[in-house]
């Protein structure tokens, strides 16, 4: 087994249980603790493990209402606009993106009146141009974790 795919399959392991020891991650590789220790280390310092978060269910605390605003920019303030999107304490994602619009953002919200706040102080912001907003119905996949091959 390669270093690669023993890596793989550690972020495999740590994204089903971030909590477990490395003990019991090796156990479970088939590998020393050592190794599973030096590994993490490893990957910590490459940036490729960033942190180990819990999952929260944002439903449980209040925060159901998932809205899709896609926003048009002019291009010379689009650097100013993102900044201001990243600090917003209810945008869970800022992507810039190709196509008509020229940013999307996701938000939680506890509610619709929350949710017209948030996006009208959006709209307020210098060189925003339009925007189309989606009220997400349901969400039949939301996972954050993408499936890693094993070459």
């Amino acid at each position: 087994m390669t270093y690669r795919d023993l890596d793989i399959r550690l972020i495999r392991a740590l994204q089903k249980d971030a909590r477990r020891s490395n003990r019991q991650l090796a156990a479970e590789l088939g590998v020393a603790a050592s190794t599973v220790g030096h590994r993490l280390k490893d990957l910590e310092e490459a940036g490729v493990i960033r942190g180990y978060r819990p999952l929260v269910d944002y439903r449980a605390l209040g925060l159901g209402l998932v809205a899709i605003t896609r926003i048009k920019a002019r291009g010379e303030a689009l650097p100013v606009i993102i900044k201001s999107l990243i600090e917003h304490p209810h945008l869970t994602h800022v992507y810039e993106i190709t196509g008509e619009f020229d940013v999307m953002v996701v938000g939680r919200f506890a509610d619709e009146s929350q949710m017209n706040r948030e996006i009208k102080s959006m709209l307020g912001l210098p060189g925003i141009e339009g925007t189309n907003t989606s009220v997400v119905l349901d969400a039949p996949k939301e996972q954050l974790d993408v499936e890693l091959p094993i070459a």
